[in-house]
């Protein structure tokens, strides 16, 4: 019964959303590949162990056009800025997480693992299943080569709940025996390129939606087991105070590229 409530809640409103924003998208928006191109160069862009040529203009040139719905075998239905943004911010609903700045190859290989079923998803798999893996490659350094800004943070939650959720990042729990989360995640949650995403300014509702898939097996793509063997020891208040926590959390890095980086809008 938990694993087909938790299908519901990621399936039903990436639909509801699909219809809506489909009609009201502008799909010439987001930021220019020529925008993106100096960060070409960041670790964290690239593919690493798993490509062995660099992303290149040309590659985000695809994965901008798989972005916008010209998939070989889509269409429009099938534009990831739908759910997740011009910009790649999602929108906090939980269902659709900021992809911009992740790691390129964490991207990608998500991709793969909604495409073989080894991360289940009603409506992901359906996509990344027609995506080639050309493409799977393209769109992911494209979303990848985004600098990561901040937003708006959700949520109200107590000092004491952020309190709990800083010292589970910082140190874990020996008494739960959880890890702490900076051992993976990287100081301040900013992720370690290429195969561990950042935390810092990711939706609270998104994460705490993870670790409860985690928890429940319905997700299951981790390697190691690892996140699911942590999940299981955290009960639904641990989930809660670390998500709402880092999602407050605003790397150093985020605060120059929001100095740095101008939109297109505003460039007109």
């Amino acid at each position: 019964m938990k694993q087909i409530r938790y299908a519901a809640l990621i399936s039903l409103p990436v639909l509801l959303g699909v219809t809506w924003a489909v009609q009201a998208q502008d799909f010439s928006d987001g930021p220019s590949v020529q925008s993106l191109e100096s960060r070409l160069d960041d670790d964290g862009v690239s593919f690493n162990a798993q490509v062995e040529q660099r992303p290149d203009d040309d590659l985000l040139e695809i994965g901008r056009l798989v972005a916008m719905g010209g998939a070989e075998n889509g269409g429009s239905g099938m534009a990831c800025i739908t759910c997740h943004g011009t910009d790649g911010h999602g929108d906090g609903s939980g269902a659709f997480p900021r992809l911009d700045g992740q790691p390129g190859w964490y991207l990608y290989k998500q991709l793969v693992d909604y495409a073989s079923g080894a991360r289940p998803n009603q409506v992901m798999s359906a996509i990344a299943d027609r995506l080639t893996e050309h493409e799977m490659e393209a769109v992911s350094a494209y979303y990848g080569a985004m600098p990561t800004g901040t937003i708006p943070k959700h949520g109200d939650v107590a000092g004491t709940q952020l309190q709990w959720g800083g010292q589970l990042a910082a140190v874990g729990s020996a008494e739960k025996g959880i890890p702490a989360c900076v051992n993976c995640h990287g100081a301040n949650g900013t992720g370690l390129a290429p195969s561990v995403p950042y935390l810092a300014g990711q939706y609270a509702s998104y994460m705490e939606l993870q670790l409860q898939l985690w928890k429940e097996g319905v997700r299951d793509n981790d390697a190691m087991n690892v996140m699911s063997s942590i999940a299981n020891k955290m009960d639904e208040s641990d989930m809660h105070a670390v998500a709402e926590y880092y999602a407050r959390v605003t790397s150093e890095e985020a605060q120059v590229e929001d100095e740095q980086y101008v939109s297109p809008s505003a460039m007109e």
